[in-house]
Parts: structure tokens; sequence; C-alpha cells
């Protein structure tokens, strides 16, 4: 939707928290006198009441309580202009949406949830709206793994390079917020990581579209396997460089790209990682020398950022200064198997971003035997009956001798020998040759504690969730953070 078409017609806006008060913020400095939100959270009236507050703007603020929902009017003066919000919270009507042109909503909102799947020609987005309004050359990154590290790998690289570059999306704070459309803010390359929830109503014009990798997740959020594959898949219609997981290459979207295509890691990629080198085809381009990022994931990842950069750059020996400068400084991203340090003789690694059990058999590969206590838990998704089979043989193969799990989804982990197994106790089960030490808890203070104690010297302790964080927490940040204090506070007891 472009500026103009937004400025002249009724948008509702739908969702508040972060992406919501950036949408309502670029309403307002768009010029819009009248305004309209919606939020099925009867928190969120207060927390839009406190972003009021922070404009120093409103002059009058009415709200009326009916059974269900709160219903309310403000008048404001923003950068001297007169503007009208109407506020519906908590059980909306949502009939209403007939009234408007067009519904910008948050992510988090599914398109498939029955209560306004009928109104989902009208839903358009932040991302949507950024790609029908910037001019400029966009990198776009998907995949159930990996997309962070990649989005900065690249961001990194290109700033080495000297390029006037700009790292939004799902990485950080709302795109919106922090290019300029409405001044028609420029760069050289803007490095954009994309969810599928991003990109489930559009296809992005990139300049480069990646596509890493598919696991089963968010199923619960897309309906089935194959929409989210979809939304995935929606990367890579409208780029004119798309570069693909080998794995891909029979995918039927893959197959409908006729022209600039190209293909990073599997053996016969055009970007590959073989024998300990970075390859483009069978010419070496950087050895893996002086790399501090862990795991056989991350050199997949790096094989995406030498596609990119030999895209951009077209010179090996550029490409492999820049690539080579980059990996030497960068080791992690925050709750992205990052070590949080050595307390008692142990090693703890917060791993919280990993939302599937593939993500977690990967985080298990880079330390292995290292590996003395594993923390599992999170939302319960209910993607298939034997969703964690292959994570529960991993944890056998490599002998891990202590398990902390956490509901929903920790307490389904070895279900034939947990499921009677009393909560806030240690247990020990027997599986063939296997033996482990297991505690059920809903306390992260009994959680780290039992970690402290169980685990061997010199062993590591390993976050690694394998689900999403929805149960408990707002996002696998709070989730992060959390268990970091907890484990930096007994670490000093």
């Amino acid at each position: 939707m472009k500026i103009k078409e937004i400025k002249n017609s009724d948008i509702a806006v739908f969702w508040l928290w972060r992406e919501g008060k950036s949408t309502l913020l670029f309403l307002l400095n768009l010029g819009k006198k009248k305004l309209n939100l919606f939020d099925e959270n009867e928190d969120a009236l207060f927390d839009f009441i406190k972003f009021l507050v922070d404009l120093e703007s409103t002059i009058d603020f009415e709200v009326k309580k009916w059974d269900f929902w709160y219903e309310g009017k403000v008048k404001l003066f923003y950068k001297n202009k007169k503007v009208s919000i109407k506020i519906y919270f908590w059980n909306c009507d949502f009939d209403l949406f007939t009234d408007f042109d067009a519904i910008i909503k948050t992510p988090w909102i599914s398109p498939y949830n029955d209560k306004y799947a009928k109104f989902r020609e009208k839903f358009i987005s932040q991302t949507s709206i950024f790609k029908d309004n910037y001019k400029g050359k966009v990198i776009g990154i998907t995949g159930t793994k990996g997309k962070s590290t990649i989005s900065t790998l690249i961001y990194e690289c290109l700033k080495e390079a000297w390029f006037h570059v700009k790292l939004v999306g799902n990485i950080g704070r709302p795109v919106l917020d922090q290019i300029n459309i409405l001044e028609k803010t420029k760069y050289d390359f803007v490095v954009y990581e994309m969810s599928s929830y991003m990109l489930e109503d559009h296809s992005p014009k990139n300049y480069i579209s990646i596509l890493n990798n598919i696991y089963e997740c968010h199923i619960d959020r897309h309906g089935s396997f194959e929409s989210y594959k979809k939304a995935k898949a929606n990367i890579l219609s409208s780029a004119k460089y798309s570069l693909i997981n080998y794995d891909f290459k029979d995918m039927e979207d893959v197959k409908k790209i006729d022209k600039n295509i190209v293909f990073h890691y599997g053996s016969k990629g055009d970007y590959i990682y073989k024998n300990g080198e970075f390859c483009k085809g069978k010419n070496c381009i950087l050895k893996d020398k002086d790399i501090l990022l862990k795991g056989e994931h991350n050199r997949k990842n790096i094989t995406a950022v030498l596609g990119v950069l030999d895209i951009i750059l077209k010179d090996k020996k550029k490409i492999k200064k820049v690539l080579s400068a980059v990996l030497k400084r960068f080791s992690w991203l925050p709750h992205r198997i990052e070590n949080i340090g050595t307390y008692k003789w142990i090693t703890f690694i917060d791993d919280a971003i990993a939302v599937a059990p593939e993500s977690t058999i990967e985080a298990m590969k880079t330390f292995s035997s290292e590996i003395g206590t594993l923390f599992l838990w999170g939302q319960d998704r209910q993607d298939s009956e034997n969703h964690f089979d292959e994570l529960e043989k991993k944890i056998i193969e490599l002998d891990i001798k202590n398990l902390v799990l956490f509901p929903d989804t920790g307490y389904k982990i070895f279900w034939e020998y947990t499921k009677d197994l009393e909560e806030e106790k240690s247990h020990t089960i027997e599986i063939g040759d296997y033996k482990a030490k297991i505690i059920k808890t809903r306390s992260m203070k009994k959680w780290v504690s039992f970690a402290y104690k169980h685990t061997k010297e010199w062993k590591t302790a390993l976050l690694s969730c394998a689900s999403p964080s929805f149960s408990l927490w707002k996002n696998y940040e709070e989730k992060g953070n959390m268990f970091q204090e907890e484990v930096k506070g007994q670490g000093k007891e």
C-alpha cells in the first residue's frame, strides 16, 4: 500500500505492543487525523495510556467499560495537529473491521484465526508497507534456524566493505522505526531478517532473497506445515537473486524460478563448506581458521553469507578479506548458543532461541560430549506424535546425564519413562544402557539449582528448549534473561 493511499484511507491498527505503537507513531507522523486501535488484551489499554503520556500531547481521554470490552475516544495534539483516536480493547467487535479500507496488523496476528479470517484481504503489515514504498536494495533472509546469524554476518560484512547498510526486521525494532520512508531515507543495502509471520501476506521485492532452511515450526500459528512452508517460500517470488539451501532444489516454489538462482551448502551447491574450507564450486575462498562461531550449522550459515558477498563484491580477494575480518571477531548473538560464563567449574550456554527439536539437535552437536545437563521446555505445539523422537535419540547417543524438564513440552521427553514422575523431585530413569537424572519442575530456581548440584565440573549446562517460549514467557528473550540472572545469582552463592 503506497503512502498516499494510506494517508487517504480509513485505517485500523490491530494489536498494540511494540509494533502497534510503532505503527501508530508512523501514522501520526504521516499526518493522519483519525485513527482506530483494536487489541484483545485488556492490559494493552494501560500500555496505550502510557504510550500517549510519553507523547506528552494528550488533551482528552474517555473510556467506557462494557461487559466484555473497553471502548474509548482520545483527542490529542501531536506536532500541533489535532488527532482523534478510537480504541477498542479486550473482546472487540471485529465486525467493525468492515468499515475500514485496510487493517495494519502485528505479525503475531494469525489470519487463519476464524474470528477474523474473513477480513484477511484487508490485512497489511509494516513489512508490506516498507516493500511498497522503499526504493533501495533489500537483502531478505528467512529460515527456521540461522536467519539472525546470517543477517548479522551479512550486515557486518557489508559494513566492513564500507557500504552504508542497515539491519532491520525480526532481529530488532520494527522496520518503520528504523527507516524513515516518509523522508525517503535510502541505504546502499537494507538487510532484513524476515519471519514466516512477516512473509505470509505478501512477496517482498528483494534484491537478494535467502531461504536457509525449513523445519516444522509455528504450526499452531500457521494452521499447517504447508502454510508455514508457503509463507517462507514467498520470499523467493519477486527477488532479483535467490540464494537457496541446496536441500530445497526440488521444492516446487524453487522450480518456478528460472533465472538468477544460486544454491548454498550441500555437496553440489554453488557455495559450500567442505574439508574445512569455504568454497565457490571447486575454488577455495576461505579456510576454517580463527573462526569464533561454533557449530556445523554455523558453517552452513557462512556459505549463505559467502554467496551474498560474491553477488555484491564479485572479487575473490576482497571477499576473503572482508569475511575473514568479520569471522575473527564475531562469536555469538544473544540467546543463540551464548556462553554465559563458567560458574563453579560449570559452563552455562543460553540457546533460548531454539524453537524446534532440529535447532536443539544442532546445538547438541556443537557441544557433544561436553554436555552434562540439558534444559528442555516450552509451548506445546502438538505438531506430530513423534516430534521428539530424533531429539531423544540424540540425548541417548550423547549420553547426557542430567535432564531438566519444564512444561509443556519438556514433560513429553521420554514420555513412557517420565509421565508418572512426581514434580519438583530428582528421579533416575534407565532406558537400556542409558541412565539419567531427571527433574520435572516449574521453578527456574530449582532448574538451575539442579544443574549446579548434578553437572560434573568442567562440563556444560545447555539451555536449548526445542519449543517456543509462549507457555510462560512473552518471548525467548525474557526466558533467556531470567535463566542468565538465575545462573549468575546462584553462581555467586
